[in-house]
């Protein structure tokens, strides 16, 4: 998962093709000295971000984040997240984007809901006092067929948006997933069981096989 973050000077306006908006980009250099990056923006065109894709105008200065990847070509891919102009500042004031990085708890299974599926797991990571912290996260449709299947003390990075529901009178935090990496493990040994979320403790080796070297 990389997520970048790069203000762009708009080198072509939206192109649509089969739902979905190219939008044509370069960096902004820091002086003259250096080559723009070129970058390439896609979204669905019903998308919040697609929406605002579809406005820009040819050398329009925007600031976009979100994933990406590099192409054969030396071109960034991006699919936006955020896309800022002058119009809508106020939006980048109302970023919400969590990223947990842990192990996986107890196995959970999939649960069918409408036209689709859904997996509640938690994620386990230590805090600055030793303790085990955890989120139960939320995935859909294929991210939730993932989650469902790996194994206890899976090291993962979790990245999405985090929201509060209530119930019964009490407030519930819900970490709703985008995007789901599950890194290779180290020469540590994995538990096969991680512990009970409730107990609120977990193998430390789930923990420590967390490798950041992709």
């Amino acid at each position: 998962m990389n997520v970048f973050l790069l203000g762009l000077r708009i080198t072509a306006e939206a192109d649509e093709n089969e739902g979905v908006l190219n939008v044509l980009a370069e960096s902004l250099p820091a002086s003259d000295k250096r080559v723009p990056t070129k970058v390439q923006l896609l979204q669905q065109k019903n998308h919040y971000v697609g929406k605002l894709l579809k406005e820009l105008k040819e050398n329009q200065t925007v600031l976009a984040i979100g994933p990406t990847r590099p192409t054969i070509d030396g071109v960034l891919q991006m699919q936006p997240i955020l896309v800022v102009t002058n119009e809508n500042f106020d939006d980048l004031l109302a970023v919400n984007l969590f990223m947990i990085t842990g192990g996986l708890g107890p196995k959970a299974d999939e649960v069918e809901l409408n036209d689709t599926t859904v997996t509640n797991r938690s994620l386990a990571w230590p805090n600055e006092n030793g303790e085990t912290s955890w989120a139960k996260v939320t995935a859909w449709a294929e991210l939730s067929k993932q989650l469902s299947e790996l194994a206890p003390g899976t090291p993962t990075i979790a990245v999405g948006k985090v929201s509060t529901s209530e119930k019964d009178e009490k407030l519930y935090l819900n970490y709703n997933v985008d995007k789901i990496m599950y890194l290779p493990k180290s020469s540590k040994t994995t538990p096969k069981k991680a512990a009970d979320p409730e107990k609120g403790t977990v193998a430390a080796a789930a923990l420590g096989s967390i490798d950041f070297s992709l």
